[in-house]
């Protein structure tokens, strides 16, 4: 038997392996985004001589398009140790020289995009959404501010543009547009009840995914003419695939479109309707230059890194990347979707990755992701790779709310979080009992997948051997009282305003029913699950004599974006596993 050392080394290796993911082209170079210093900073590669040069040393958060006419790179910073309050910065290519915007306060902020001129946000207050323009001199205006749930995703041609649950319908998402001219706040949908996401603007166009015609598709408004138009493609490629889902898409500067659908858990990335030819896996955004493509590629087993693909010859290669140690490669074993009965029939996609480390039946994490509204694909997770490195099967369903296998399917939580999600969740744990997969249980996750370890453990205890809850909500209602306006909506829409359900589907309603060992990881910092309910949980817990164990992540919040707090959360549960499994 290897000794726990062992096993945290490779979860440290697996931690610390560089990921990469391009951002944009502008100046003859490429900017990604890189861990390799330990932080997620902006980097550029000099695409004639392949040199590297690091632009950023504290970390970004998010990051606005990257324009070919602009020398600046325009990208946020949490400058609150992990509370998401954050600052805009730009940095120009030409002097590498950092400019903070000094005239607004640090705040969250929700959405940001920047046109070569002019910078815009979406901000969340206390008690409002806003919007902001910034000018690159340093100039700041906030030009609307609403109780509405929006999000920015691009800024051009004198308009904002983003999408939000604006006309009341939780299920149902609008794009707004907003005329820095005329200061009009319009919604827009091309059919009520729809889903319309990530609007992207060219000149009088705005391209963005609907489902106002069934399943999702790709549409473009004509702002002049006020009707709705196909994209026109060159290349037929993609007419191969039903995708479910899109991932990414955005204009290329002469009008064509590229994007990345997804099916299935997988990706496939198309320049003008011609595929990127790229191994199977997922791809989370594309960079055109010229007849060359870079991408951001990863899977359930390779790291990410960024493949350069000569669309003229179909070569590729990695640009940018790092291999796994053969010791660590070795250990993950068949990685395979599957699809289970749930307890009213419907079918949960579920992706299984098999440690090599362990026969079967072994010991088995039902490994249960955040959002809700977000999904495992075959993608590279460090959380996911240190459980089977480190001798357990994984097994990680899409429970209902999940996103990637259409709207209908993301939208069926919504108004019952804690319902049947959680029953798909349990589901899980039996399929993987009686395939012959798993012989002891744990149940593990970050987030809303904390919130599910909470609740599973204490309203299903008798299912898991073991929980490890990471940044995990364990009372609705106080955690209602204790956000901001940005997650005061998040809570609204997932509920459908149903606050009757909230004392029902809290963890800590049912706190004495909890039976196996319980490990709980929770930043100090944290503003989306705040650790105050997580303390009166705890103090409940020992009220009542369990057997549980804590971890405060000091100088932490809810985002991770370096190296050693991804630590602070993967060595304290494999830790915990290899002591209780």
């Amino acid at each position: 038997m290897e000794s726990v050392s062992e096993k945290l080394k490779r979860v440290e290796l697996i931690a610390k392996t560089p990921l990469y993911g391009a951002v944009g082209y502008t100046q003859g170079r490429l900017i990604y985004s890189s861990n390799v210093e330990g932080v997620r900073d902006l980097w550029e590669l000099d695409l004639r001589t392949e040199k590297t040069t690091r632009l950023t040393k504290e970390g970004v958060y998010a990051i606005a398009s990257i324009r070919p006419t602009s020398p600046l790179i325009v990208y946020t910073r949490d400058i609150s140790r992990g509370r998401e309050l954050h600052q805009v910065f730009h940095i120009d290519l030409r002097s590498r020289e950092e400019f903070k915007f000094e005239d607004i306060e640090p705040r969250r902020i929700s959405g940001i995009d920047f046109d070569g001129e002019l910078i815009a946000i979406s901000t969340a207050s206390e008690k409002a959404m806003e919007l902001w323009t910034l000018k690159p001199t340093g100039s700041v205006e906030k030009v609307y501010e609403t109780e509405l749930l929006l999000f920015v995703t691009d800024i051009g041609s004198d308009r904002i543009v983003g999408s939000g649950i604006l006309k009341g319908d939780p299920k149902a998402i609008e794009i707004f547009i907003y005329d820095l001219k005329t200061s009009d706040f319009r919604v827009y949908t091309p059919k009520e009840g729809s889903v319309n996401k990530r609007p992207r603007i060219w000149g009088d166009k705005i391209l963005f995914s609907t489902t106002a015609f069934g399943d999702e598709k790709l549409v473009i408004y004509n702002l002049s003419k006020e009707v709705i138009e196909e994209p026109e493609f060159t290349h037929r490629d993609y007419k191969k695939y039903k995708f479910t889902s899109y991932i990414a898409y955005d204009w290329m500067s002469d009008g064509r479109i590229w994007f990345i659908g997804e099916v299935n858990g997988r990706t496939r990335a198309f320049i003008d309707g011609r595929e990127v030819p790229l191994p199977e896996g997922f791809s989370t955004r594309l960079v055109p230059i010229e007849d060359r493509v870079y991408v951001t590629y990863s899977s359930l087993s390779t790291p990410h890194c960024i493949y350069e693909v000569e669309m003229n010859t179909g070569n590729r290669r990695i640009v940018l990347g790092t291999r796994l140690p053969d010791d660590i490669a070795s250990r993950i074993g068949r990685t395979y979707l599957v699809r289970y009965k749930s307890f009213d029939g419907l079918e949960i996609p579920t992706f299984v990755v098999e440690s090599n480390a362990i026969s079967k039946p072994g010991p088995t994490v039902i490994y249960v992701h955040g959002g809700p509204w977000a999904e495992v694909a075959d993608s590279w997770s460090i959380f996911i790779a240190s459980l089977v490195v480190s001798g357990y099967h994984v097994v990680a369903p899409n429970f209902r709310g999940s996103t990637g296998y259409g709207e209908k399917f993301r939208r069926m939580d919504i108004g019952d979080p804690g319902g049947g999600d959680l029953l798909d969740i349990v589901h899980a744990a039996k399929w993987a009992k009686s395939t012959g997969l798993a012989n002891r249980l744990a149940i593990v996750g970050y987030s809303y997948g904390g919130y599910m370890t909470f609740l599973a453990t204490t309203k299903h205890p008798d299912i898991w051997d073991v929980g490890v809850a990471g940044a995990g909500v364990v009372d609705w209602e106080e955690m209602y009282h204790l956000s901001d306006a940005l997650f005061k909506r998040f809570i609204e829409v997932l509920f459908a305003d149903r606050k009757e359900l909230w004392k029902e589907r809290s963890p800590i309603s049912y706190v004495e029913r909890l039976k196996v060992p319980l490990c709980i990881i929770h930043p100090q910092n944290d503003t989306r699950t705040p650790l105050k309910p997580v303390l009166r949980f705890i103090m409940k817990l020992l009220e009542l004599g369990k057997t549980f164990e804590v971890h405060i992540a000091p100088d932490m919040g809810h985002a991770v974006i370096k190296m050693d707090d991804i630590l602070k959360i993967v060595l304290p549960t494999v830790l915990f596993l290899d002591r209780y499994m």
